[in-house]
């Protein structure tokens, strides 16, 4: 909840808008976009604070479309300081939010590769459970509005792109047996599973540790796997009663299961990809994974409608395909 009624706000400072009914116990929220009210282009920075451990990159997903809509009218790139958690998990042990590695390895590239977008995030201190973290993120927007993309397939596995990371409350070896260790007397952890089911690829590790945050602490694992036209990413976080191998090898799995799963990014990319698909002008088509029926992706479709988007999806000898008509002509004529 911090995140959302967080992310909100960041909207209102970076667009002008307005909004009543804000609070943790509202049950709606009016938002009113009041271009007029906008801060001047001189104005190129804003922060945007959870206050706890709410999710820096929860806050991200609603401020990014914003912050490129806005770099396109100014035409420079606009930053925005984010503050409160970077790796966040659930009490029962889910991560309910993408992971900062995630959005580096996964998100801003494919970002990159699909419409050109340029984004930019350094991670100045990581937060976890209660908060503590800071990323600041610069965007800018190539054009506006945005380009229709057509992606269908995967191509191959050129290599893989791995990040493990924990804190300094964490016993000091749960950093490496997430990556290679021993369970039931064999070998275990993330390196594992890539040999296993990839053995000719390349894999690049960034293994590190970083400092508790507001006396919290976290470890975990992302994995990117780089196929010719796509990126696939994985990730889990230590929680009780889990080995810290196992946590390694399910990130693994995960990705390895989205690249398998028959559609063109992974499962948590694809709605993602929706608000910018709606945001380009012309038709956008993606071929989908097997969990067409995500409510993560079934809600980014609801809201692009809200907008005026329109969408559908196509039955394919493969897997389904999405077809969105984007709403930027609209946008191109209302500059």
């Amino acid at each position: 909840m911090p995140s959302h009624i967080a992310a909100i706000k960041g909207v209102c400072q970076v667009s002008g808008g307005t909004c009543d009914g804000l609070h943790g116990s509202s049950s709606s929220v009016w938002f009113v976009p009041e271009p007029h009210k906008a801060p001047s282009c001189s104005e190129e920075s804003f922060l945007v604070d959870a206050g706890t451990g709410g999710s820096t990159m929860l806050m991200l997903q609603a401020l990014l479309p914003v912050m490129l809509a806005r770099s396109a009218s100014c035409g420079q790139a606009v930053q925005v300081t984010l503050q409160g958690g970077t790796n966040v998990i659930s009490p029962d042990g889910q991560v309910t939010a993408p992971q900062v590695e995630y959005v580096q390895l996964v998100l801003f590239p494919m970002l990159r590769r699909l419409f050109g977008i340029t984004v930019e995030m350094d991670v100045h201190k990581k937060g976890f459970a209660n908060g503590g973290g800071e990323v600041v993120i610069v965007a800018a927007a190539p054009c506006w509005p945005l380009q229709p993309i057509e992606l269908l397939d995967t191509g191959v596995v050129r290599s893989v792109c791995a990040t493990a990371f924990s804190s300094t409350g964490v016993p000091p070896n749960v950093l490496n047996r997430m990556v290679e260790g021993s369970m039931k007397k064999r070998a275990a952890g993330a390196s594992v599973v890539l040999k296993e089911h990839l053995p000719e690829t390349q894999v690049l590790w960034n293994s590190f540790n970083c400092p508790s945050a507001n006396g919290s602490d976290a470890c975990g694992v992302v994995v990117a796997i780089h196929a010719e036209h796509s990126i696939f990413g994985g990730d889990s976080m230590g929680r009780k009663g889990t080995s810290a191998e196992r946590v390694g090898e399910e990130a693994v799995r995960k990705g390895l299961d989205f690249f398998h799963g028959g559609g063109a990014v992974d499962g948590h990319l694809e709605d993602q990809l929706v608000v910018f698909m709606a945001l380009a002008k012309g038709c956008s088509r993606l071929r989908l994974g097997k969990a067409t029926r995500c409510l993560h992706l079934q809600t980014a479709l609801w809201l692009a409608q809200q907008f005026g988007a329109s969408a559908r999806v196509v039955q394919d000898c493969g897997n389904a395909i999405l077809e969105l008509h984007g709403v930027g002509s609209t946008l191109e004529s209302s500059r």
